[in-house]
């Protein structure tokens, strides 16, 4: 049976949304909407979209949805949040999920009093060398992940030129990056109980952090170390490409750049590669992101076809988030915030 969707927000990473929506079987957007209207217009030109709206509410009433895609800045969502919730449809919301805690909280009492589906479209962990990397871990069979290591450091300006409001920010790194590294940490080592975070502004700019390092405590006992920067000079310079390793009672996983993979078990020493596919529409550098975004859709529709929770439901992202407004807090008094006393 094919879904029809929408896309809400027609700004500069709707467009890898829109090509993502185009690679997934039995799908059809059907209608975009967003307060400019020229960007609407242009928009539903680009990608032949048969409608277009600058009013949610009319969006609503004039097309029979199964889903809406909403690709705005995390501003917005609460009172969209309130439209959708109300109507009942099922929801993917872009990240930053929402400014702060309280309203992140609101949207999802919102769903669940109307039983609406709502997932944040986190998609670090469905990029292809992170998911390889998850599945090594089955694979070889490690187990009790002890520490982890996960570093975003680049200098291409590419990653925010064509956003230019978060130059405006007075948090922007954190909540730009940050969110996916503190979600990869407890996607990989589980719920962390507490952060200490230092934030440095490398890029006058901006007026937020430009690179931050955060001290992760996990229920399990173990450590994660989470760095970002926009000023680490390289050459070359391999944004959007994620660093990670893994340490295990029994073994341990690096991914390092070029989406190479080395496996460490008790002597032995295994190397794959993690490449995300090459889909038509992506470009360097941001193929591994934007592959991530097929990847991220695939999991949003499936959900919703089997009627189960998404594993980045508003429930879940708003633990990443503890963790995001704890560190602006860690950073502010200068000690590790338990995620209790937030």
């Amino acid at each position: 049976m094919k879904l029809k969707g929408a896309i809400i927000g027609c700004g500069f990473f709707a467009h890898n949304h829109m090509q993502a929506w185009n690679e997934i079987k039995n799908i059809e957007i059907v209608a975009v909407c967003d307060l400019d209207k020229k960007k609407a217009i242009s928009f539903s030109k680009k990608f032949k979209i048969a409608h277009y709206y600058t009013d949610i509410n009319k969006l609503l009433d004039l097309e029979n949805l199964d889903f809406v895609d909403v690709v705005t800045t995390m501003e917005t969502h609460l009172s969209i949040g309130k439209i959708l919730s109300k109507r009942k449809v099922a929801t993917s919301i872009q990240k930053p999920f929402a400014e702060n805690l309280q309203d992140a909280k609101k949207i999802v009492s919102l769903y669940e009093k109307t039983k609406t589906p709502l997932m944040v479209h986190e998609n670090f962990r469905w990029q292809t060398p992170l998911m390889t990397l998850k599945k090594l871990e089955k694979q070889y069979q490690l187990k009790k992940p002890q520490y982890s290591k996960i570093s975003f450091r680049h200098a291409n300006p590419v990653g925010y030129t064509n956003q230019a409001y978060l130059y405006d920010l007075e948090e922007y790194l954190i909540l730009d990056v940050g969110i996916h590294l503190y979600d990869l940490s407890r996607f990989f080592l589980g719920e962390a109980t507490s952060v200490y975070t230092i934030n440095q502004n490398t890029n006058k700019k901006f007026k937020g952090e430009t690179a931050f390092t955060s001290l992760v405590r996990h229920e399990n006992g173990g450590v994660s170390i989470i760095d970002a920067s926009i000023s680490s000079i390289k050459t070359p310079d391999r944004f959007a490409q994620t660093l990670v390793n893994v340490e295990y009672e029994n073994g341990s996983i690096d991914l390092d750049y070029d989406y190479n993979i080395t496996v460490h078990k008790k002597g032995l020493k295994k190397l794959h590669k993690g490449n995300p596919r090459k889909l038509k529409w992506i470009s360097k550098p941001w193929d591994q992101i934007q592959e991530s975004i097929v990847n991220t859709h695939n999991h949003f529709i499936s959900c919703l076809n089997m009627k189960r929770v998404h594993d980045t439901s508003g429930a879940d992202n708003i633990k990443s988030l503890s963790l995001v407004f704890a560190s602006y807090q860690s950073n502010k008094h200068r000690k590790e915030i338990q995620l209790n006393e937030k």
